[in-house]
């Protein structure tokens, strides 16, 4: 009898520390992953080339964004919807301290805002299952999906014309139309830790509201 509950009680153990280590695990992949993101969605240094080689615009995305925020409250300089996947979130001036892929959809310091002609607004977000993955469902979009910016009382609608991956290999490559006004949204691949995917939309009209 004793030795019966002497196994019971050493089952029991091994049970409880094997749902330890299992649940232990999750959080660690949870974080390292999240960090990989963080790494590799990292985009408070951009360098543009000024240089065109085949349309190709290239972007620094080495450097790690700090996670702190300024709690002052500031309101959002625009907003982005695209009603296919029901995103629709504001995001900070790029200037701003709260204009960080931890917290935010982030806009480029490269970036230009809507009303600039053959411009280029360049949003980046995290993808995958966490609280700030606003950028989650991209892959579900297709060419001629619209996307649409809310900017100084217009709304400015954008149409996809090319999906594409790219390495991450501390560069971004924006493929797009130099003569067009365009919107690139810059996500991580989904299911894949090895590439990042561009988005480039181009705008087909714009509107009073």
């Amino acid at each position: 009898m004793r030795n019966n509950l002497k196994l019971t009680i050493s089952i029991g153990i091994i049970f409880v520390f094997m749902g330890i280590a299992f649940l232990s695990y999750n959080f660690i992949s949870e974080r390292r992953d999240l960090v990989f993101s963080n790494f590799n969605l990292g985009l408070s240094e951009e360098v543009i080339s000024s240089d065109f080689l085949d349309n190709e615009l290239k972007v620094n995305t080495t450097d790690a964004v700090s996670s702190e925020v300024d709690e002052d409250y500031e309101y959002y300089i625009a907003k982005l919807e695209i009603p296919k996947i029901n995103l629709v979130r504001g995001f900070y001036d790029k200037d701003s301290s709260l204009n960080n892929v931890n917290w935010n959809i982030k806009v480029l310091k490269e970036s230009t805002y809507p009303d600039v002609d053959k411009g280029n607004l360049i949003l980046a977000g995290h993808s995958g299952n966490y609280s700030n993955s606003y950028f989650a469902n991209l892959y579900k979009l297709d060419i001629d999906d619209e996307a649409y910016i809310y900017y100084q009382n217009k709304k400015y609608v954008y149409k996809i014309v090319d999906i594409y991956n790219d390495d991450k290999d501390g560069n971004v490559k924006i493929k797009r139309n130099p003569n067009k006004t365009v919107l690139t949204l810059i996500t991580c691949t989904k299911d894949d830790e090895e590439h990042q995917t561009i988005y480039i939309l181009e705008l087909v009209d714009n509107l009073d509201i």
